[in-house]
């Protein structure tokens, strides 16, 4: 029993020391809160589409990873075709993964790390490629948003999401939009993105 803790613990300890060394620009993102200005000028890609894949594994280096793929419905930067799939990968496992031998690596996406399941529409803000074969979502969760039943949020309820934004030139709809709160209306949401990236391409 005793062996079979440290074991644990020395496992847990490794995947801890990969989190931080993999992921040095993501992990920064973590508590800087980010406008939806800031995350648009941020983003490589703004992939609106639906997960159609989750998957996690170890790469060839042994280093673990969730795989995401995202059936393109409307890359807002123009840069994916629609129908196409965008994949990418962010570190960490979806959950504890059996090695074998009683042996469990514990490497799971660190806390704040976006969350993605199968099914659910989405439009995910990506930031260009951090190296090492992984990548993650702009200011971590959050850039992946939600669609759902005509709304959109991400992973922290859109907080301070249109804090200090710059109201030049927006729509009465998307003014209305910046004053609420919560979930807004999705086709606005995405009516001032592609304008906001079209103004920063």
């Amino acid at each position: 029993m005793k062996h079979a803790n440290v074991l644990r613990t020395m496992v847990l300890c490794a995947a801890m020391t990969g989190a931080l060394a993999l992921a040095p620009a993501a992990m920064a993102q973590k508590h800087l809160k980010q406008n939806l200005q800031a995350m648009v000028a941020s983003s490589a890609n703004i992939i609106a589409g639906e997960v159609i894949s989750v998957t996690d594994g170890f790469d060839d280096k042994n280093r673990p990873y969730t795989e995401v793929q995202i059936k393109v419905g409307q890359d807002i930067k123009g840069k994916f075709a629609e129908g196409s799939t965008y994949s990418f990968r962010q570190f960490g496992l979806l959950k504890p993964k059996s090695m074998g031998n009683g042996k469990v690596y514990l490497g799971v996406s660190p806390e704040g790390f976006a969350k993605w399941h199968t099914g659910e529409q989405v439009i995910a803000f990506m930031n260009p490629s951090l190296g090492g074969g992984l990548n993650s979502t702009v200011g971590l969760e959050q850039g992946k948003f939600v669609v759902q039943n005509g709304k959109v949020q991400n992973q922290l309820g859109n907080l301070g999401l249109f804090e200090d934004m710059n109201t030049q030139g927006l729509s009465s709809e998307e003014l209305n939009m910046l004053t609420g709160s919560g979930a807004v209306d999705a086709a606005t949401f995405v009516e001032l993105v592609g304008k906001l990236a079209g103004g920063q391409q």
